[in-house]
């Protein structure tokens, strides 16, 4: 599958200032089925071989379902001058309704965050595989330490393109504390949908 190049530039970006990183469930809750779903993305051109989103996988099927992603997020803690807790990982769960081999009717994206400090997210957005814009939360909102849950509701038919996934992308930025602009960038994270045929 092709990555679109934008995706892979704005995160290898990040990359020169911040730790992209990727990892399977987040919770022992989910079984290893689950985790099946999910597969991370490589960009050629990225720095240390650090993923630039998550792939999961959909049944096509007219019944609803629910699939997880991995794990993905920003691990600056490692980086010179950056605190213990400049880290946030994300992941999500599509809740889906009628899946065919050309769209996926998708009721809401469950995020799942993870920071060990305050988390601010830009944005949100729901492309369909030809990246044109089909949903969207803008104006910015604060996301609280530890492990927090929000359901953006979408209900919308989404058109995959050939060879190509839909994608639900979150622009995140940790809250600074104190220490370099490299230890809190600004990232766009991306969770590739696509169909199992």
């Amino acid at each position: 599958m092709r990555i679109r190049k934008t995706a892979s530039l704005t995160v290898t970006a990040a990359l020169a200032v911040g730790a992209l990183t990727a990892a399977g469930p987040a919770t022992g809750a989910e079984n290893s089925a689950k985790a099946k779903t999910s597969t991370s993305v490589m960009a050629p051109s990225a720095a240390r071989g650090m993923p630039t989103g998550t792939v999961s996988v959909a049944k096509v099927k007219n019944g609803g379902q629910k699939v997880y992603s991995a794990n993905i997020g920003v691990n600056s803690r490692g980086e010179q001058h950056c605190k213990s807790t400049s880290v946030t990982m994300e992941k999500v769960v599509w809740d889906l309704g009628k899946v065919t081999r050309t769209s996926a009717r998708v009721k809401s994206v469950k995020v799942r965050y993870y920071n060990e400090r305050k988390l601010h997210v830009g944005s949100a957005y729901l492309h369909d595989g030809s990246h044109h814009e089909k949903w969207r939360k803008a104006w910015g909102w604060q996301i609280p330490k530890g492990d927090v849950w929000r359901t953006y509701k979408i209900n919308k038919t989404v058109k995959f393109a050939k060879n190509k996934p839909l994608n639900f992308m979150l622009h995140v930025q940790l809250e600074r504390a104190n220490e370099p602009m490299w230890c809190a960038p600004k990232v766009k994270l991306y969770f590739y949908l696509k169909p199992n045929r």
